[in-house]
C-alpha cells in the first residue's frame, strides 16, 4: 500500500513508534492448550505463530480456539496450533505510517498486524486498539484546539 503525503493521525508517528516489541509467539507444533495458556498468562487475545527464523506464518486468536477447537469438539491438548491457525498473515513494516496500517487492517478485516523487518522476521505487533488510542488522542487535541474563540483572519 502506498503512503500518502497528507498528514497522518499520530503526528507523524510510524508503526515502529507504536508497536508492542514483545509480542507473544508460539511455534506451529505447539498444542492449542499450550497456546491458550500462554494467551491467558500474558493477558493477550492472540499469539503470532512463527517459524524457526521468527518469520510469522500464522496467527491464532482466542476466537479461533473457540470456533475451530472447542465448538468442534476437538481436544485442545491433542490439536496442534498449525491445524487451526489463520495462515494468511498480513504484516506491516516499522516505517509504515499509522494511517497505512489502519487502512490495511480495515481492508483485510483484521484486528492485529504483525510488524516485520526487512528480512520478514517478527519485530512487533500493532492492534486496532493501539491505533484507536492514538486516534482518540488526536481527536481530543483537535477538539481542544477548536474549542476556543475563533480567530479572525485578515489579509
Amino acid at each position: 500500500m502506498a503512503s500518502t503525503n497528507a498528514p497522518s493521525a499520530g503526528g507523524g508517528m510510524n508503526l515502529g513508534d507504536l508497536m508492542n516489541t514483545k509480542p507473544v509467539t508460539v511455534r506451529p507444533t505447539e498444542t492449542v492448550a499450550a497456546a491458550a495458556k500462554r494467551m491467558r498468562d500474558e493477558g493477550v487475545g492472540c499469539v503470532v505463530v512463527t517459524n524457526s527464523t521468527r518469520k510469522p506464518i500464522g496467527i491464532l486468536t482466542d476466537r479461533d480456539i473457540v470456533l475451530a477447537v472447542v465448538a468442534e469438539g476437538r481436544l485442545p491438548e491433542a490439536t496442534r496450533v498449525e491445524e487451526v491457525m489463520c495462515r494468511h498473515v498480513i504484516s506491516g513494516r516499522p516505517t509504515h505510517s499509522l494511517m497505512d496500517a489502519a487502512m490495511k487492517m480495515a481492508e483485510a478485516s483484521i484486528r492485529r498486524l504483525p510488524i516485520v523487518d526487512d528480512q520478514g522476521r517478527m519485530v512487533g505487533l500493532v492492534s486496532v486498539d493501539d491505533l484507536l488510542v492514538i486516534l482518540i488522542t488526536e481527536l481530543s487535541n483537535i477538539s481542544a484546539a477548536i474549542a476556543g474563540p475563533s480567530k479572525i483572519l485578515t489579509t
